[in-house]
């Protein structure tokens, strides 16, 4: 088999022979540094050369990409080796193969604290003059109301939304509790470790000994045990659209070779350069006046799907391309601003979510704990003594109050925001 592939982490121009050994066997031999497939929409030509002497050429282009021997080039190689390793030998257990080790008469040293931290408090910090340490950094939103629609059955307690704290912002250094800031810890060291010193015991690489191969033979021409070829085929799987292969030959020399290539290749990809060279050129005049402010929106719109369309692969950045270029039409533009609105809330519903999922659950640990105070502030009211028949009515009126708790749970997990705007 020859020819390119290029599919998703491969790229090389295959060089396969189906080669017959004396036993009958038939095995696959490839070539072991295969060439790169250019990556670009221009025409390319795939050239191999299998002399008699058993050596070969891979030309791309009428360009030598890769050369060798048969017996060089190929694994597995066309001719087995004489000597294989021994399945049946293994490393002895004192063979010491570390050229280096740890030195056993290093010791840590006694000032060497492995738990320092990498940061410290930096004491050398002052809070900001100013800084409100009682005031919260968000607070209830004063102008927000209650929804008509609010079902406290349904919905819950409802809370205003939180906003940030005018008092926090502008001129002010900030609120709530000051932290100092880190910087590096100077006794910082780390985990420490022992040098490496050299091994006295290091004896080398260990290698299991070479026994003869009961499947070493020599093929002196390997070609004569490869076959003739009887006909051409192809296979294709592509995502892309725009392939054409057309002018496969096979010649006994390279002479018809030559010929295809200077008659039939090299106007085609001369023509087809050119054409590409004006494009490029025009690409990179409009992506110079992309920078400019004249460009406008709609502009910069389209450059940015154009130039995803540009990195993406196959078919999908093809067709990418194409909605670039529909964008670019005036009679498109509704096409246009629809596309622009769409983008536009997606990316607004994704902020709105980040943010609900961060204050969500900020806020709902703070009514947990509001609650839980009012129920303490309001057992510690009773001062009249109890009777025993008050007492088994606590009980009873504890055993209710736990029992309504689990029954707010699910209300107090569905609770939901509201906000302005």
């Amino acid at each position: 088999m020859f020819g390119p592939d290029k599919c998703g982490g491969t790229n090389k121009v295959h060089v396969i022979f189906r080669h017959k050994a004396p036993d009958g066997t038939i095995e696959e031999k490839h070539l072991t540094a295969p060439p790169a497939v250019p990556f670009d929409r221009l025409p390319h030509l795939y050239t191999l050369v299998v002399n008699p002497d058993n050596t070969f050429e891979v030309k791309v282009d009428g360009e030598t990409q890769s050369e060798g021997s048969l017996f060089d080039s190929f694994e597995p190689p066309f001719n087995p080796p004489e000597t294989i390793d021994d399945p049946e030998d293994s490393k002895p257990t004192d063979w010491i193969d570390s050229p280096k080790m740890e030195d056993p008469e290093a010791s840590k040293p006694d000032d060497w604290d492995e738990d320092a931290p990498m940061q410290i408090d930096d004491m050398d910090a002052v809070k900001p003059t100013g800084w409100l340490d009682d005031e919260p950094a968000e607070i209830d939103d004063p102008d927000a109301e209650k929804p008509d629609d609010w079902d406290d059955e349904e919905d819950g307690d409802w809370e205003a939304p939180l906003v940030p704290n005018p008092l926090c912002t502008g001129e002010n250094p900030g609120c709530g509790e000051w932290i100092r800031p880190k910087t590096h810890n100077p006794d910082y060291k780390g985990k420490w470790y022992p040098p490496m010193v050299d091994n006295p015991d290091y004896v080398g690489p260990w290698a299991p000994k070479k026994i003869p191969n009961p499947n070493h033979f020599e093929d002196k021409t390997p070609l004569a045990n490869v076959g003739s070829v009887g006909a051409v085929a192809m296979e294709i799987w592509t995502m892309s659209k725009g392939i054409v292969i057309d002018n496969v030959l096979v010649a006994a020399d390279d002479v018809a070779a030559k010929e295809l290539e200077e008659t039939q290749w090299r106007p085609k990809y001369e023509a087809l350069k050119n054409v590409k060279d004006v494009a490029d050129a025009e690409e990179a005049k409009a992506a110079q006046e992309a920078v400019s402010p004249t460009r406008g929106f709609k502009g910069m719109v389209v450059d940015a799907v154009s130039g995803v369309g540009s990195v993406l692969p196959g078919a999908a950045g093809d067709k990418l391309s194409d909605f670039a270029v529909l964008l670019e039409d005036p009679d498109n533009t509704p096409t246009f601003y629809a596309f622009v609105v769409g983008i536009a809330l997606i990316i607004a519903l994704i902020v709105t979510s980040v943010a609900d999922l961060f204050a969500g659950g900020e806020k709902d640990e703070a009514a947990d704990k509001k609650k839980k105070d009012s129920k303490k502030a309001a057992k510690a009211k009773k001062t009249d003594e109890t009777e025993p028949d008050d007492e088994a009515e606590e009980e009873e009126a504890d055993e209710e109050e736990e029992e309504e708790d689990e029954d707010e749970a699910p209300k107090t997990a569905t609770r939901r925001r509201t906000k302005r705007g």
